[in-house]
């Protein structure tokens, strides 16, 4: 019980840690893309789309890890086969699937984005997945605590 608690902890600090350096991008981003640009050549219009596209991302990115680091809290407090884990995981699902759905536009003027749809379109069916598994072993768990 103590290594999961340890890889508990471990998950909750990355999240936290993914969550300031989203934080910092947030300001950084314009100039970080204004220097690709200019390495890459990016066009004005595909510049602007992917800084659009960043920060919509970025607005839904910051809803999942709040998501996440409150799973998280719940396990570390034992509490591991609940609803709200159940609803928590469905939540982030649905959050990779609108930042898959944020850059299908963005893609459009620049390419590289659509590796970032298809990520997150898989990544959107491997938690719903994961959501049903948790659902039905909620279930199980609730069934189980009536027949005691």
């Amino acid at each position: 019980m103590k290594t999961k608690l340890k890889s508990a902890r471990a998950t909750l600090w990355a999240i936290r840690t993914v969550g300031l350096i989203l934080a910092i991008l947030l300001f950084a981003m314009p100039e970080l893309l204004r220097l690709y640009a200019e390495y890459r050549f990016l066009d004005p219009r595909a510049f602007r789309a992917v800084l659009v596209a960043f920060y919509c991302c970025a607005a839904v990115t910051g809803v999942a890890l709040l998501r996440m680091d409150r799973l998280i809290r719940n396990i570390l407090k034992g509490q591991v086969f609940i609803q709200d884990n159940v609803a928590l995981i469905r939540q982030v699902r649905w959050c990779c699937c609108c930042v898959s759905l944020i850059c299908v536009p963005a893609a459009v003027l620049y390419a590289p984005l659509l590796f970032v749809v298809v990520i997150m379109g898989f990544l959107c069916l491997a938690v719903s997945v994961t959501a049903d598994v948790m659902d039905a072993a909620v279930k199980l768990r609730e069934e189980s605590d009536l027949t005691v």
